[in-house]
């Protein structure tokens, strides 16, 4: 094996792992991160196929953007549960 099929396959876990920790996770912020993390994943998987436009779109729209949206969302619906 290749030092880029063991990064490919080490990414592929990690972005695995992320994704099923995010539909398995009880709490919504923890479920969030697990989102962030399969999306970093993902992230870096177009970076091995040297799409770096892709992933940096990825990071930009959906980790930047998308994932703080729904952490910050889930902070302020906590927010408001407490009251």
């Amino acid at each position: 094996m290749t030092t880029l099929q063991v990064m490919f396959l080490l990414t592929s876990l990690i972005t695995l792992a992320g994704a099923v920790y995010t539909v398995v996770a009880k709490n919504l912020f923890h479920s969030a991160l697990g989102l962030v993390a399969a999306l970093a994943g993902v992230a870096a998987l177009y970076a091995l196929l040297e799409a770096s436009f892709l992933a940096a779109a990825q990071v930009l729209i959906y980790i930047g953007a998308i994932a703080i949206l729904i952490i910050f969302a889930a902070c302020v619906v906590s927010a408001f549960a407490q009251n």
